[in-house]
C-alpha cells in the first residue's frame, strides 16, 4: 500500500522529504471507536481523511501519547495544530463560519430559512436555463440561489453517503480476505504440525526396525 507523503492536517507543511530529525509519520487508527474520536477533534482541521493512506506527523500529538520508544500509543488523539497567521486578519464572519461544522451550518441555514417566507410564484422567475429573469425581485433571486444550493447539497450528501457505503463494502471485503488468509495460515500450521508428528513416528519406527533386525541377526 502506498501512503501519502505529507501530513494531512491543514496548515502543516511537514512531508517525508522535509521532516526534521525526531519527527515521524503515523497511520490513522483502524478501530471505529478511535476514528470517531479523531473525527471529533479534526472536524475543522482537514478536508478529507483517507483512513488507509493518510498519515499524520508527530507534531500534532502531546508527549503523553508516546511511549519510551517514541511509538504512538493506541489511545493517541491529535490535539496540537498550527495556528494560521492569516486567521486573525480574516473578517469576523469568516472566522465564525470556520468554527462551525458542516452539519452545524446546515442546521443553522434551515433555522434561518424557516423565518423567511418563500415567494409564491418562485418558479415563474426562472428561465429554462436556470437563470433568473430580469424583472424578478431581489428576494426571488435570493430564493432561487437558495434552492440551487439546497439541490447541490442534496447531491453532495448522496455522493458522500454512496462513497461511505463503498468504503464500508471495501473494508468488509478486506476484513473477509484477512480472515480467510488467517484461517489458511492456521490450517497450514496445523498441517505442518501433523507432518512433523508423522516424521517423528516414522523415525521411531525406523529405529525399532533397526533394533529388531539387529536382534534377529544375533
Amino acid at each position: 500500500m502506498t501512503y501519502n507523503t505529507h501530513c494531512f492536517i491543514q496548515g502543516c507543511k511537514t512531508t517525508v522529504f522535509n521532516k526534521p530529525t525526531g519527527v515521524n509519520f503515523f497511520p490513522c487508527p483502524t478501530s471505529n471507536e478511535m476514528r470517531n474520536k479523531w473525527l471529533h477533534v479534526l472536524k475543522n482541521k482537514c478536508s478529507l481523511i483517507d483512513w488507509a493512506r493518510s498519515r499524520i506527523c508527530s507534531r500534532h500529538f502531546e508527549l503523553k501519547y508516546f511511549d519510551s520508544q517514541r511509538r504512538l500509543r493506541d489511545n493517541a488523539i491529535p490535539t496540537l495544530f498550527p495556528v494560521k497567521p492569516s486567521d486573525a486578519s480574516k473578517p469576523r464572519l469568516d472566522r465564525l463560519l470556520n468554527k462551525m461544522t458542516q452539519s452545524e451550518l446546515s442546521e443553522n441555514i434551515k433555522e434561518e430559512l424557516q423565518l423567511l417566507n418563500e415567494p409564491f410564484n418562485l418558479e415563474n422567475g426562472l428561465n429554462d436555463n436556470l437563470k433568473c429573469k430580469t424583472d424578478v425581485s431581489e428576494k426571488t433571486k435570493l430564493w432561487l440561489i437558495i434552492k440551487k444550493q439546497e439541490h447541490l447539497n442534496a447531491r453532495l450528501s448522496e455522493a458522500i453517503a454512496q462513497n461511505r457505503r463503498h468504503a464500508e463494502m471495501l473494508q468488509k471485503t478486506v476484513d473477509e480476505y484477512k480472515n480467510k488468509r488467517k484461517d489458511k495460515d492456521q490450517t497450514a500450521e496445523t498441517y505442518k504440525y501433523i507432518v512433523k508428528c508423522l516424521q517423528e513416528k516414522l523415525a521411531t519406527y525406523e529405529e525399532q526396525i533397526e533394533i529388531l533386525t539387529a536382534v534377529e541377526s544375533v
